[in-house]
């Protein structure tokens, strides 16, 4: 059990009480005073980046939240490399508006670059500050001195501590930009394998989830609402609920509807109660799934031509065409979200597995109508968290219940709640065309998408300007006038294009958007965006053009790539994997695919090889060969098992995934209505990393996605002559292509 004393200490009692080091380096922060007041520093400064103290713990703030991807003991490894402490001192902190600076979303696979190298110079600078000082104090040369776990060493054996030097005081340094990091010759922490500083309190059961977490007198709540996008609550009998044991309140809030009770046990049985007395108003959904493939192309869309180099019309050669969709996909996170608010007089803090504490606690005060420094959002690890899952609209649930008791509320989603409310990765039609010249090279690329909004996270700034526009959906079913967020433009809508831009050499390409503002489902943020369905399509494409032009697909890759890097990593993805070409057995197949997420981020090459039963179309992934390069590689085992990951979840997404709806809701609320990839189902994976240590670190989180999925695509095709262009992979449809 996590004790509400270990997780509510404020910043000014750390820095103050114990006598901190703060380092300043040039990132905007929002900093709460001794009284209580907002201030906006100079932008060349952030507080609390790293602060040392007396007891010899270094603690390290981010605003960048552990969702299980490792970059707590990412951030550890950086900050005890520049510092020489040993690793074991490093304390990472939760996000937490009173505590951390305000680094926005945790998103776009970005964590190292951005917030670690940040870490890594403000590490640096705090090394040379202190090696100064000692140096003063122990009258010895700087270039004598060496630093052994933070005890500064002079050649005659006069030695003092990085604590010790501190000395209860607070220290604020600029970053001058001159302090240097390390050479990565010199790197002991950093490219080498560490152990997950999270997982060990995971693995053997001990408090480390927002679930975990349990204040004093804490009371529980459920919310009821229909699985629908829309919906109005027309009339509700709250009488027997009242009465009920154990039960404080039923909230309403307009169409808003909670209960809250003593034990967890009685709101979940007040809340079915509830939802037998409701009756809801439900706008029918359009279009229909079954026809929503097609009409996705007629909904109401911004449309722009955002890229065109060169001359994509016609020179005679052969052409090639295809279309690719990609339904609504779930987040399935295995554990349902969960969030904790208290309101203690003027003051709200909440506990969430937000990815974002700043926007979250500006969309929620905006909501609330609260001043933004009467509102802590404090971070508390969550179930799997894949982009905009159901996280902020648990703890809004969780604010608007706390508003009826002077207690902790703690609100747990059901799992039908999880399936049918977070918001969806969305659905996505492309369209691709392209020229082949004479030598087998493709001399135009014509990439075309159809695509509802890939960022609707609460917190957006544009979309809050005027107000009445909140990201959180709770919000938009209460007595407020407040509304969804209203994308007016192609321009704010971004995120659908992300690797829709080949890195193949290719002179001529046309690359053009439809932006749809309105969706069947509520949909948002959704791990690697767009690139998921563009490199998709994409690979699929390449792998098409290249069996109809008789050429290898690997072979026709590296025909069109002149990157040394890129070529790299598709050479070295054949020679792991062995690859000889196609296969030649029925049923047997094998497939590659190749990109680098974002066109800036990891890139990374695949290669799958699956078995299909003939008979009855079903699919067996045997094994699958990976390569990687993010450049320099921070902890090898966590950029290996992010990769992994991401294998795991796309060949889910791409082989069995699909959210189903009718008129009035989502159907698709268990687990047998949306099955995810079992362990029994998971192939063999061999990955193999290349390290530059030279090259700055990228993101490997969202590099798999899209290759792993088309590779999937492609060895289907190979097994079988089967192309199935439309997601998921089921059986019936390879069956209904073979024939």
């Amino acid at each position: 059990m996590i004790k509400p004393d270990t997780a509510s200490l404020s910043r000014r009692s750390i820095l103050h009480g114990i006598g901190g080091l703060t380092a300043y380096f040039a990132l905007p922060v929002s900093i709460r005073t001794a009284q209580g007041e907002m201030r906006r520093p100079n932008e060349s400064t952030v507080d609390a980046w790293i602060r040392i103290d007396p007891k010899g713990s270094v603690y390290v703030s981010s605003g960048k939240a552990e969702l299980g991807q490792g970059i707590q003991t990412a951030f550890g490894q950086i900050v005890a490399e520049e510092l020489d402490v040993d690793l074991a001192r490093i304390k990472v902190i939760n996000p937490d508006t009173d505590r951390s600076p305000d680094e926005s979303y945790t998103a776009g696979s970005a964590s190292i670059q951005s917030s670690g190298m940040t870490l890594r110079h403000a590490s640096a600078e705090i090394r040379r500050h202190l090696v100064k000082m000692a140096a003063g104090r122990l009258h010895a040369d700087l270039v004598d001195i060496c630093v052994e776990d933070g005890e500064v060493i002079a050649p005659d054996g006069g030695h003092i501590t990085y604590w010790a030097l501190v000395g209860g005081l607070e220290i604020n340094i600029p970053i001058s930009g001159n302090a240097q990091p390390k050479r990565p010759a010199d790197h002991k922490f950093v490219g080498t394998p560490q152990q997950r500083a999270d997982l060990p309190a995971k693995l053997y059961g001990e408090a480390s989830y927002i679930v975990d977490i349990r204040l004093e007198g804490m009371v529980h709540g459920r919310i009821v609402r229909p699985p629908a996008p829309k919906f109005t609550l027309v009339d509700v009998s709250i009488d027997t609920v009242s009465a009920m044991d154990g039960v404080i309140s039923v909230v309403r809030d307009g169409s808003f509807l909670g209960v809250i009770a003593e034990r967890e046990e009685q709101a979940v049985a007040a809340a079915e109660v509830l939802a037998e007395g409701a009756s809801w108003d439900i706008p029918p959904i359009e279009p229909p799934l079954e026809e929503l493939p097609e009409r996705i192309k007629t909904l109401p869309s911004f449309d722009s031509v955002f890229l065109e180099v060169g001359d994509v019309n016609s020179a005679g050669g052969e052409r090639f065409e295809a279309s690719y969709y990609r339904p609504f996909h779930a987040h399935g996170s295995i554990g349902p979200s969960c969030a904790i608010a208290q309101l203690d007089g003027d003051i709200l803090t909440v506990w969430s597995h937000t990815q974002g504490v700043y926007p979250a606690r500006r969309d929620m005060a905006n909501v609330l109508g609260m001043a933004e420094s009467n509102l802590r959002f404090i971070h508390a690890h969550g179930a799997g968290c894949y982009g905009h899952n159901g996280a902020d609209d648990v703890a809004m649930d969780a604010a608007l219940l706390a508003r009826a008791t002077d207690l902790p509320v703690r609100v747990m989603w059901s799992r039908q709640d999880e399936l049918a409310h977070s918001p969806f990765g969305t659905a996505m039609r492309i369209e691709i065309a392209a020229e082949l010249d004479s030598n087998n090279r493709l001399r135009s690329y014509e990439h075309t998408l159809w695509s509802g909004a890939h960022i609707a996270r609460p917190g957006l700034q544009s979309q809050m300007s005027s107000g009445n526009r909140s990201g959180l959906m709770p919000a938009w079913s209460t007595n407020s006038d407040l509304q969804p967020y209203a994308f007016q433009s192609a321009a704010s809508m971004f995120g659908a294009d992300r690797n829709s831009d080949p890195i193949y050499d290719i002179a001529n390409k046309r690359l053009t958007k439809h932006l749809l503002p309105e969706m069947p489902l509520r949909v948002s943020a959704m791990r690697s965006l767009g690139a998921y369905s563009n490199h998709y399509a994409m690979e699929s494409f390449m792998d098409e053009v290249a069996f109809n032009a008789d050429v290898d697909p690997i072979e026709f890759r590296l025909q069109h790539l002149s990157n040394p890097r890129y070529r790299a990593i598709v050479e070295k993805v054949a020679e792991e994997a062995n690859w000889s070409g196609r296969s030649n057995k029925k049923g047997t197949g094998r497939g590659f695919a190749f990109g680098r997420y974002r066109n800036t981020s990891g890139i990374f090459a695949i290669v799958v090889d699956v078995h299909v039963d003939l008979e009855n179309g079903e699919v067996a992934i045997s094994k699958v060969v990976g390569a990687i390069d993010v450049g320099q590689v921070i902890n090898p085992d966590g950029v290996l098992n992010q990769i992994e990951g991401g294998i795991i979840q796309s060949l889910s997404w791409t082989l069995m995934e699909e959210v189903t709806y009718d008129h009035t809701g989502v159907t698709s609320t268990e687990w047998w209505d949306y099955p995810i990839m079992s362990v029994a189902q998971s192939p063999v994976i061999e990955l193999h990393l290349i390290d530059r240590p030279d090259l700055p670190s990228v993101g490997a989180g969202e590099a798999s996605q899209g290759p792993t999925a088309a590779a999937l695509a492609n060895a289907i095709f190979d097994a079988t002559g089967a192309r199935v262009r439309d997601l998921p992979l089921r059986p019936e449809k390879i069956l209904k292509q073979m024939t």
